[in-house]
């Protein structure tokens, strides 16, 4: 429901859903229906994977909430070519079951991929349980509900082990990023986009004011993934734009220089004039970062 007027008999109402991108509409005098335009209208229904929620377990006992986008033309019992976990940004924020306007769960849906959008320990608003259980987490707890739902999948039956790989951007990219370097890692590869690297410096400049710098950046703790590209075990692409002022390009930069000795197939992008926020990416930012992902699952994750 977007608006209405104070007698009701004009009512603009939007309609999505996750393989629907968001149309609009407005009831007129309670009784009549007129269509007012729809967003992408040249994506069609049948072209988008379907969603479907679960919760599943993590290590600990804590229930996990997640979203899972299907690939297109998925038929229950069926396996999936890969899956994708695919961690929102934040982490103090959270997934929802409507269209996906970023574009990333239905970009790897169409290219076969199962997606799945856990709701790790952190996320907003599931509950304060879930939200606190985040607190001095980062890379550790936190990250054990992204693998333990990539467990999940292989146990119903949704995906084979050595077809899972992690893709996130900016938290999700720190996500990522820590993948690369936990041992016993449940992925064949890591996609990291503006991603923090180096945990101890942005804790340390956290946030807009000294509210936020006392009470969140507090939280901030956990594995330093910078502290640790000694251990890298998987093969990482790292994109980032060269403008980001929220997440500064020496993360990923930094990163990449501690393990490309190690991990030579790991690979960094730096994009010329991109910023974090999505607004800041031209459509030559978009192609880049698609067609380079898509490579690589293919060739280096061989997914």
């Amino acid at each position: 429901l977007n608006d209405y007027t104070a007698d009701r008999n004009r009512v603009l109402f939007t309609v999505s859903a996750a393989h629907m991108p968001p149309a609009y509409f407005l009831l007129l005098d309670k009784s009549k229906v007129a269509v007012i335009g729809s967003s992408r209208p040249w994506i069609k229904e049948e072209q988008l994977g379907k969603s479907d929620f679960v919760y599943y377990s993590a290590r600990d006992g804590l229930k996990i909430p997640a979203i899972l986008t299907m690939p297109v033309g998925y038929e229950k019992g069926q396996k999936a070519k890969g899956a994708i976990i695919h961690p929102h940004g934040g982490p103090w924020a959270r997934d929802y079951a409507g269209f996906d306007n970023s574009g990333w769960t239905q970009y790897f849906a169409s290219r076969g991929y199962i997606v799945m959008q856990p709701q790790y320990r952190g996320s907003a608003g599931w509950g304060r349980e879930l939200w606190l259980a985040g607190d001095r987490e980062w890379g550790q707890k936190m990250q054990d509900d992204k693998d333990d739902g990539a467990q999940w999948l292989v146990d119903n039956g949704y995906v084979d082990s050595d077809k899972i790989a992690i893709h996130g951007y900016s938290y999700g990219g720190f996500a990522a990023i820590a993948a690369s370097v936990r041992p016993n890692s449940p992925y064949q590869c890591a996609i990291g986009g503006a991603g923090v690297a180096n945990l101890q410096k942005i804790a340390n400049n956290w946030g807009d004011n000294r509210v936020q710098r006392t009470f969140q950046g507090r939280t901030v703790k956990g594995m330093d993934p910078l502290q640790n590209t000694q251990k890298v075990n998987i093969p990482i692409l790292l994109y980032h734009g060269d403008h980001d002022v929220r997440v500064p390009l020496f993360h990923s930069r930094d990163f990449y220089n501690g393990v490309k000795k190690d991990s030579p197939q790991s690979k960094l992008i730096v994009l010329k004039e991109m910023g974090h926020q999505s607004n800041k990416w031209l459509p030559e930012h978009k192609s880049t970062v698609l067609t380079e992902m898509e490579d690589y699952l293919t060739n280096v994750c061989g997914m």
